[in-house]
């Protein structure tokens, strides 16, 4: 297991001239740092990871890894659907000092549940890096089954799954099938349902506002915080991820609220209901 509790699924800050900013990224870090948050992914789909540079990728992990206390895992993001590119970024990732690495099943194109699990066993065997195998289908058209799930957990260097399928059916299906690999909640209006569950913890959007309520939430198993964090996790996807928490952490004055197209700021009607939430969460973090 290379992590249990809160992982927050970082985003990456750039400045008005679309560079990477790294004075917000050490802002950003010391409060995930301060809250004492398990882990942090970096270089995932919250950090807008398609519109990041090779160049641009090695600065931000080293960034990274240098100012983590050693009681917080370093993960990073090194999906694709070009083997050797994920074979590329995942080796990079290891060698640059990462704990383990988040790898999104192949998107568009669209491969067998057997070449799913042929893809995964590959790169754990050529990179022997621990790997979260992550499942998103309503963003790359494809879906993990329980079974092939059920395969992978078995193989050396897969330590985890992230499950972002909404589906309750499927959710069950795979506590039921999985054996020892643990199970992070992918969608943070599910991680009441997921702890209940037996999750081992979250990668979580909200927590890069949230930290702590986060880390609370998963430690105590309150309904009672689901309920309180219940409007802020569905507003954080009003908008396409990462655009609404974006807008967040600028209003905390931790970040610019800049994103690299093709995403856009937050709608104008949108900003208002976060706002709203937010003051309903004011003096929590």
């Amino acid at each position: 297991m290379i992590f249990k509790g809160i992982c927050t699924a970082l985003v990456t800050p750039f400045t008005k001239n679309g560079e990477v900013d790294f004075v917000a990224l050490k802002n950003i870090l010391d409060f995930q740092i301060n809250a004492k948050v398990s882990a942090i992914l970096i270089l995932g789909t919250t950090g807008e990871s398609p519109t990041i540079t090779e160049a641009e990728r090695e600065k931000i992990i080293v960034f990274t890894k240098s100012l983590l206390p050693k009681s917080i895992k370093l993960i990073v993001g090194t999906g694709s659907n070009n083997f050797e590119k994920a074979k590329s970024q995942t080796l990079q990732a290891k060698y640059l000092g990462a704990d383990g690495v988040l790898v999104v099943t192949p998107y568009y194109n669209k491969c067998t549940q057997n070449g799913l699990y042929l893809f995964y066993k590959k790169l754990a065997s050529e990179t022997k890096c621990p790997i979260i195998v992550y499942n998103v289908p309503s963003r790359t058209g494809l879906n993990i089954m329980p079974n092939t799930m059920a395969k992978l957990e078995k193989l050396k260097y897969i330590c985890g799954l992230k499950e972002a399928n909404g589906n309750i059916d499927h959710i069950q299906e795979m506590f039921h099938m999985l054996q020892n690999c643990p199970i992070y909640c992918g969608n943070d209006n599910l991680n009441y349902l997921f702890y209940e569950l037996g999750a081992k913890g979250s990668i979580s959007v909200a927590s890069n506002a949230y930290p702590t309520l986060l880390a609370r939430q998963y430690k105590t198993k309150s309904l009672m915080l689901h309920k309180k964090l219940y409007n802020i996790n569905k507003l954080l996807f009003i908008e396409t991820n990462p655009i609404p928490i974006k807008y967040v952490l600028s209003q905390k004055g931790l970040i610019q609220n800049e994103l690299r197209l093709p995403l856009t700021k937050l709608e104008e009607k949108n900003k208002i209901l976060l706002d709203k939430e937010m003051k309903n969460l004011e003096g929590e973090n």
